[in-house]
Parts: C-alpha cells; structure tokens; sequence
C-alpha cells in the first residue's frame, strides 16, 4: 500500500513538474517572436502604458510621490487613473529599481504576467487530475488565445486578466485548508485585479464571487461549510475592503469630475460583437485581421462602431473549437458537475460580448451595479476567454479518461448546423467588401485542421492511444494558435516606431534637445513654460511624460472635465485634424492659453496648416521641419501672480509691482505635486498659481494651512497677506478632509467657480 501511495505522488509530481516546464515552453517559443524580430506590442502598450510607467519609474525614483502628473494636460490625478499604474505592486517595486526602463523589458514584464496566470491555470488542472496534454492546451489558450492576443496592447487590462488564475487558486487553496494566511493572500491578488478598475476587473471580480459561491453551495453540508469558514470569508473580505477603499474613492471621485462621468446604454451598445465575429474562434483570418481587416467595424458597420479588429479577435483555434461544440456541449462534458459554473460563464460571456444582439446586456447594463459605468460589451471577451480555456481542458481531460463521447444524431446534427451558420455568416457579411472568396478559403483552411484533429480523436481506443492522441492535437492547437496569435499585426510592430519613447534618433533628436534647452533656460530664470505637441504620430502623444515636459494637452481617455471643456485638447493628439479650438479657448495666443503659460509648440506640420485655426498666432518658428515644426508662443503668463483680489480675477499678464498690483511671488521649486513660492507684496492680496484646480490640493502659507479658491474656473487661489510669505502648495489625496470629500462629492455643482 505505501508503495502505490509513493508511486502514485511521484507520477503526480512529474505531472506537475512536465506540465509546469511545457507551459513555460510554449510561454518563451511565444515570446522568442517579439525578441527575435525586435517587435514591442503596439499602440496604447508605448503611447500611453510605457509613458505612464516612466513618470511612475522617474517620480519614485526621485523622492516624490506620483500621484499628480503635471506632465499630462495641464496636470492630471495619476493617483485616480485606473490606467496610471499607480497601485500595482509590480510596477511600483520595478519604478524604484530601475530609473529608465526600456520598452524591450516592460513588454516581458507584462508577458510574464501571463505566465504565471498560464502555470497556475496548469496547476489547477494539475489538482483536477488533468492530463499534462489538457493542463498545456489550456494554459496556452490562457496566455495568448483570444482577446489576450488581441488586446494585449492594452497593459491594464492584461494585467488583471493575467491575475485571475493565481486568485482562483488561492481562494480554491484557502477554502479548502480553512486558511488564514491564504485568504490574506487571496484578498491581495483579487485586490489587485480590482484596482484595474475597469470593466473587466469589474466581470472578473463578479466570477471570483461566483466561484466562492459555488464552493459553498456545492458543499456537502453548506451551512455547515460556511459558518467552519467564516474567519476566512471575512478576513478575506476586511483584508480586500482595506486595500481598495482608498484607491476606489479616488477614482470615483475623479469620474463625477471627468469628461466622462457616465456612459449612456446607446453609445456601450456600440461596442457590442457582431455575431458572426463567432467564427473568428475558430478561423483566425476570416475577416482578413492579419493583414487588411473588413469585418465590422466602424467603417462597415455603425452600429458597432466602437469595435474593431482587435476587440472583436477571439481566435482559439480549430481544435480548442472542435473540443468545446464536440466533446463539451455536443457530448455534455460541459454540463458535468465541477464544469457547469464555467459553461454558464462562458455562455454568460458571450451573451455579455453580443451586446445589442441580445437582451442580455441591456438587463445587465440596468440592474448590475457598475455595468453602466463602462462601455463595449466586447470587454467581456476576457472572460469568455478564460471559461472557454478551462473547459477546453475538462473537454481533453474526459477524452483522455474516457474516450469519445456516445453519438448522439440529432444534437450533433444541431451543433454542426450552428458552427456553419455561424461562418456562412461571416463570409456573408465579407461579401460586402468582396471578400467572400477569401473569407471561405480561410473557413476551409480551419475545416481541414478540424478533420485532421477528428482523425486523430478517432485513432485513440486505449487510454495510452487516447493520451497519444491529446498530445498530438494539444500540439496542433498550440503550433496553429503561435502561428496566428504570438507577434501578430495585432500586437506587435517594430521597436523603432517607438524609438522617440526610449532613444530619439536624427530630426527627432535634435526637435527634442532644441525644445529641452529652450526649457531649461526658462528653469533658469524662473519660468516654467507648458508645451502643446500635436500632429507627431501616436509615440510622440505621450512623451511629455516620458521627457518631463509640462504639457498642455496628452493621449487618455480621461480627462478632468472643466479643463477638458475649456482647452478642448482631445483624446488624441497624434492628428492635428482632432485638436479643437473652442471659444474659450480660441487660439494659441487666446488669454487661456496665455494663463496656462503655453510657450512652445510641438506640432507635425506648420502652424498654418492647423485646420482648426481661425488665424495663425503670434509666434516665433524655431524650428522648420520636416518631420518637426516647433514655435514659441507670445506673452506666455506666469506660472504664478499676485495682486489684489479685484486685478488678478481677470487674465492679466505683468508680474511687475505697481499700485494696482503690489506684489512679486517667485518660484523657489516644482515638483510633482508640488510647488513651493515666496512672495512679496505691500497690502494684501491674491495669489494664483495656473495649476489645475482639483480636490486633493492644500496651501500653507509660512507653515499654516489656508483655505483655496477656484480662480479664472481652472486654477488655484489664496489670498496672501502683506509682506514676505513662504507658500507651498501640495497635493494630498489621501489626506482624511479628500476622503471625506471624495465619498460625498455631487455631480451636480463641480463645475461651480
């Protein structure tokens, strides 16, 4: 007996052991492509991510704290942005280590995050007593099947994604062991995957509670179970609560301030799959994604005008699709007891994904709180994702175990009339673009590898033939899934688009060293200009961060709202076409800008080519591109005036004494979030400094704290006594007066002066 005890632990040790190894196989042949071609992951990963990153990596490294980024419109709440990257432990550890880290080794960062996502997922099968064929295929579907490979460019949410296996195993491990300590470090990670704060953190988070509640409902004796577990539920609930109440508050805060307080059902419905993206999960170029995309879309389909290649990429495989419909829904491995609560997620999922296809998301976006805080249905993918690797893992697992599932005619007949309909769909609809012929070559392509897997499912009889078997398709499915997903043009391009990030080169180099010697002479002398850089392409969008330009305008999604309202820089600014100039905020010699000390223009094309403008500015060229035009602006105001009340409530411009303004302030420092003057003055008065008003901010004047003011509706004002004063303005989030604040903030009055 203890000899088949040993040899029972030493087959499951060297399951483990090889499944371990063979997922972090599959995990580098995957990597190796990026390495080997010197390929970064694209788009949002460098134009916003990396850019966040360095302000993170150079603050921390500093001495300051990152929370606000004076870089980024104006100034911006980096300590409120789900995307700032502010709260995750890994990236803050790694910014107070490294001062310049490189693009090569943020994507690896990134990427091993799926890794260990992938090895945890192995291990959880490992539990379930998987095959090491059904722990790879559905470690690798983890890592880089669907949306992980579509949307890898967008670092927030790969991160959250890539957590969830590491949380379900610690909550499966706690629950089970009646842990203490596992449920503490159950709470962090799914802390951690709530921090992302957005939408798929949201979904992820309701499958964690799902989980916990089917572990207890499952339970032999469930009130039993519940109340023997009661220290590790509320140690992991207390634990999480006290992680994410702060972070929480602030991003709340900041969103009944932004430019987008809320989102309307009508424009999330724009982000809703079109149904016959289904096909996608098993043929990879059916819409052309890997070279010229004509699936829906905004330029052929408006109603889903918020999805594009990559929201709408689910490719897993021919084979991974043939286990779920066949072995899993087909022959009702996915309705055994252990997989039903991933089937209804991965059913949920997809009716989530459908959006206005289905009621299902209208409900949702109704009645679960916090839906409606987000767009694109398509977000739920992610999990769709997830399920659809577990059960793809059961599905091989019962194979192995079991054999083929009994044939049964009419359900398969049902299942196969739905998986055409589905890709007759798809090329219908590429018809449109006359595409059809391409769309059913690469149908049948995915056909013959459906065939293939077939043969080999049939030529296992024996349970030994049957594990063969699995590890042939396992290694069709993972060669066909690298072949499409590991470097893709969804995913990479080449590390020198992004070279101005990291190591500017030639016209770019000498744009950047001109327009930082003409800041630093400003610095010299006392002044602290703002930058606006437009029309450079999308790696210039954020390099204000990246290089420690005060920059006016910036690349993210969320915006304060006033200021977004009133200087209307945009989204984007990689396109001069999308900069608007609203009245108050007319040109770039407008009063505004003038009092946001806007000095040099950073632009793609020269100043009268802008179409939005009414009228060139006066301003001086000093530099004429191509592929860089770079101007100083006229009569740039002060960073900071001081006056009587009744002169500095208008857009003056002299910081000179007179009677009518009888004072000086000059800046001793600027810092992240801080600011620190002296001032001068003969009678009392008014001191603005043209940073963005926002909660958070404190002012002392010779140590005491007073009250600050709304000025000119976009800056900060205090009133200061006569004579000389020592005034630091700082930015305090987490002080208790902005908690406090921030949990009772209304919409109603923020934008009151």
């Amino acid at each position: 007996m203890r000899s088949s005890r040993l040899r029972f632990y030493s087959f499951a040790g060297f399951r483990l052991t090889a499944s371990v190894g063979l997922v972090a196989a599959v995990w580098l042949a995957a990597v190796s492509r990026w390495v080997a071609s010197d390929l970064v992951v694209p788009w949002d990963s460098k134009n916003q991510f990396y850019a966040f990153f360095r302000f993170l990596s150079a603050t921390l490294r500093a001495g300051d704290w990152p929370f606000w980024n004076p870089y980024h419109y104006g100034g911006h709440p980096s300590v409120a942005d789900p995307q700032s990257l502010v709260f995750n432990p890994v990236f803050v550890v790694w910014g107070l280590l490294d001062a310049a880290p490189t693009m090569r080794a943020f994507d690896l960062v990134v990427l091993a995050h799926l890794l260990v996502g992938g090895i945890c997922i192995a291990i959880i099968g490992w539990r379930a007593r998987w095959p090491i064929p059904a722990n790879v295929l559905a470690a690798a579907l983890f890592m880089f099947g669907g949306a992980a490979s579509g949307r890898l460019q967008h670092t927030g949410i790969i991160i959250v994604y890539a957590v969830l296996p590491l949380a379900l195993l610690l909550l499966q491990l706690a629950l089970e062991r009646r842990s203490l300590l596992l449920a503490v470090g159950f709470a962090i990670v799914a802390a951690d995957i709530a921090l992302g704060r957005n939408q798929v953190a949201l979904l992820l988070c309701g499958l964690l509670l799902a989980v916990a509640i089917a572990e207890i409902s499952v339970s032999a004796k469930p009130l039993a179970y519940l109340r023997e577990r009661s220290g590790v539920l509320a140690t992991m609930a207390f634990t999480g609560g006290a992680l994410l109440i702060v972070p929480v508050l602030l991003t709340m805060q900041f969103a009944q301030l932004s430019n987008r307080p809320a989102e309307s059902v009508e424009d999330a419905l724009k982000g809703s799959l079109y149904p016959a993206d289904l096909a996608n999960l098993a043929v990879a170029n059916i819409f052309g994604t890997h070279q010229s995309y004509w699936g829906p879309g905004a330029a052929t389909l408006p109603a889903v005008a918020l999805t594009d290649d990559s929201e709408n990429y689910l490719f897993a495989g021919a084979v991974p699709t043939l286990l779920v419909l066949w072995l899993g829904l087909v022959g009702g491995s996915a309705w055994r007891p252990g997989r039903r609560l991933m089937t209804a997620t991965l059913v949920s999922a997809c009716l989530f994904m459908l959006g206005r296809y289905t009621p299902f998301y209208g409900w949702a976006f109704t009645f679960l709180p916090g839906i409606d805080l987000f767009r694109r249905p398509t977000d739920a993918s992610f999990v769709f994702g997830f399920s659809l690797a577990v059960l793809v893992g059961h599905c091989l697992s019962d194979y192995v175990r079991e054999g083929l599932p009994r044939f049964r005619p009419i359900v398969t007949l049902a299942g196969g009339s739905a998986l055409l309909a589905v890709v007759a769909s798809a090329v219908a609809f590429s018809a449109r673009t006359n595409h059809e012929i391409n769309a059913a070559r690469e149908s049948l392509v995915a056909g013959a590898v459906m065939l293939i897997a077939f043969q080999i499912f049939f030529s296992g009889h024996r349970h030994r033939a049957r594990l063969m078997a699995a590890s042939l398709v396992t290694l069709l499915a993972v060669a066909e899934l690298l072949w499409w997903n590991a470097a893709s043009r969804l995913n990479a391009e080449s590390r020198g688009n992004y070279a101005v990030l990291e190591a500017p080169v030639g016209a770019e180099a000498n744009a950047i060293a001109l327009i930082e010697r003409a800041i630093a002479a400003n610095h010299r002398s006392g002044d602290y200009p703002r930058v606006e850089v437009l029309g450079l392409g999308g790696a210039w969008q954020n390099l204000a961060m990246v290089r420690g330009w005060e920059a006016i305008n910036g690349y993210n999604p969320l915006r304060i709202g006033l200021y977004d309202r009133l200087v209307a820089p945009g989204e984007e600014n990689w396109d001069v076409s999308q900069r608007r100039f609203p009245p108050s905020f007319a040109n770039y010699d407008s009063p505004l800008a003038q009092a946001l000390g806007l000095t040099y223009l950073v632009l793609g094309q020269p100043i009268d080519h802008i179409p939005a403008l009414s009228r060139p500015p006066a301003a001086e060229l000093m530099l004429e591109g191509p592929p860089v035009w770079i101007y100083r602006a006229a009569d740039a105001m002060p960073r900071a005036i001081l006056g009587s009340d009744g002169i500095t409530t208008t857009l003056g411009r002299s910081n000179a004494p007179s009677p009518e303004k009888p004072g000086i302030v000059t800046i001793d420092s600027v810092r992240p979030g801080r600011v620190e003057l002296v001032t001068a003055s003969v009678t009392d008065g008014l001191l603005v400094l043209h940073d963005s008003y926002y909660p958070g901010w404190v002012a002392e004047v010779d140590g005491q704290m007073v009250p600050i003011r709304r000025t000119y509706q976009l800056f900060l004002g205090i009133n200061v006594p006569a004579g000389s004063h020592r005034v630091v303005f700082r930015f305090v989030p987490l002080s208790l007066p902005n908690l406090d604040a921030a949990s009772n903030i209304k919409t109603d009055n923020v934008d009151a002066p």
